[in-house]
């Protein structure tokens, strides 16, 4: 019966999508408003069902925390390994103290619910989400190193005069005009943010969802006119940011080879960026093979944590019309794909148009050191001294024989422990072997039901566009024991 109810709720997508999900979410484990541990028959019964079914959604989300029961992490590692991405985990140790730093009530904070890819919400507190605004750290760093001006443009001055980086003598120098640029983009997300505030509620209304909204109806108000209009309500629309380990390593490399070891200079730097590398390939090994974030390596984690530092200063600094917060996300589903088409060469050895990194994960390949190191740089490079601290997406990619039998499942539970202890928001997994993907794109016809873990949501490999299969080929492939 439940596998009938979820075939009925799989939608067809569109084509050229790149498989999006329309993110219909069941959402188990957790805790109850009073902070017991909510696992019970329904929800083995729900992980169950979704075993059987080469769909990808309606999707499983199991919130977890500290006192999620052996049983139920045990079951869920199972299900996991059966590589179809599902299901995707958020973590009450992060969720929840979230909430309370946004006013709910531990009880209410207690009885959140999935809401899409990664995103949450709480019952009759929340009010609809105004569009994203956004930027492209990859923008920001090729702004930086060429002041202010983006290839993609023409050279058009798109971003500050920060000036001629072969005039600066120190990494504070470097520092400070990417935060210039940084905050250039910010500033102009956040007024198209405002825009939209504004704009929304004159042109869509929601009223069958607003009658089932007790805030909404004991104002007797449309849930899209947002904060200023009921108090006590949440309005989460966020500013997303992307390529973050894009631009951690861009900076770590100047770091390390133009100041620190003085390996490269200015011009040997900028000349081989310029060129795309064309002509400069030792120049571009020597930028692959600098520090890099996801290796457990604390100053280079410490450049993720200043970056988002400033940023979340500059959002708690301007607030919404109804001084609620702007949240600062980090969830890309696939905009780190298309953002990279724009994005021309980085400091990190990184070709222009390529794909930037995705979520918050280390740049493609780049985290050698396992799981456990990665999952920490990560925790390092947060800045969750925030109420505008919003959620934040993880990949991780496993084969099949790393997580195999009894003891692959209990090392696979150990990883999720270690990611709910150091207090990440999201994770999901792909349990996939290279051979099978590279397989899958020259005969497609073959593996028409592989599903793989894109962003927050699954999807059917083979209808995906060749860049975005490539980006997930180009995943981290973790290995553990």
């Amino acid at each position: 019966m439940a596998q009938c109810v979820e075939i009925k709720l799989n939608p067809v997508a569109a084509a050229g999508t790149e498989g999006f999900s329309k993110f219909e979410d069941i959402c188990v484990g957790g805790q109850t408003p009073d902070g017991l541990d909510a696992t019970n028959d329904l929800t083995y019964v729900i992980l169950e069902s979704t075993r059987a079914l080469q769909i990808t959604c309606p999707e499983p989300c199991v919130r977890i925390h500290a006192n999620t029961p052996d049983r139920l992490l045990h079951y869920v590692a199972e299900v996991i390994k059966d590589g179809k991405g599902f299901p995707k985990l958020l973590n009450d140790e992060m969720v929840i103290p979230f909430y309370l730093a946004n006013g709910a009530t531990m009880k209410e904070a207690l009885d959140w619910n999935i809401s899409g890819c990664c995103e949450n919400r709480l019952i009759n507190r929340e009010t609809n989400v105004t569009g994203n605004g956004g930027i492209n750290y990859g923008s920001a760093i090729e702004m930086t190193f060429r002041n202010g001006k983006l290839k993609v443009l023409n050279d058009v001055q798109f971003g500050l005069q920060t000036g001629d980086p072969r005039e600066w003598t120190r990494f504070d120098d470097v520092w400070n005009a990417f935060c210039r640029q940084l905050e250039h983009l910010a500033r102009h997300a956040l007024i198209q943010q405002h825009v939209a505030l504004r704009l929304k509620p004159m042109y869509f209304a929601a009223p069958a969802t607003s009658m089932l909204h007790d805030l909404a109806m004991a104002e007797c108000r449309d849930l899209h006119t947002h904060g200023e209009y009921f108090p006590g309500a949440l309005d989460h629309s966020c500013f997303e940011a992307i390529g973050k380990g894009t631009a951690i390593d861009s900076l770590a490399a100047v770091k390390h080879l133009i100041f620190d070891t003085q390996k490269l200079t200015w011009d040997q730097l900028l000349t081989a960026i310029e060129a795309n590398w064309a002509g400069h390939e030792a120049t571009r090994q020597l930028c692959l093979n600098a520090p890099k974030y996801g290796n457990a390596i604390e100053w280079v984690d410490d450049l993720g944590f200043q970056i988002e530092r400033f940023l979340l200063e500059f959002l708690h600094a301007n607030p919404k019309p109804h001084d609620q917060p702007f949240l600062l996300r980090q969830i890309p589903v696939t905009f780190h794909v298309p953002l990279g088409k724009v994005t021309w060469a980085t400091p990190n050895g990184r070709p222009a148009n390529e794909y930037l990194s995705e979520g918050i994960s280390a740049s493609h390949g780049m985290d050698l050191k396992g799981p456990t190191a990665a999952l920490t740089s990560m925790a390092r490079a947060r800045a969750r001294g925030y109420r505008e601290k919003g959620g934040d997406l993880i990949n991780l990619k496993f084969s099949p024989a790393t997580v195999a039998g009894e003891e692959g499942t209990r090392r696979l539970m150990q990883v999720i422990r270690t990611w709910c202890d150091l207090k990440h928001w999201h994770v999901q997994f792909n349990i996939l072997n290279r051979a099978t993907l590279l397989a899958a794109q020259k005969d497609p016809a073959k593996y028409r039901n592989l599903i793989v873990r894109i962003a927050g949501y699954s999807a059917y490999f083979v209808d995906l566009s060749a860049m975005q299969q490539a980006e997930i080929i180009a995943r981290t492939e973790e290995q553990l024991g």
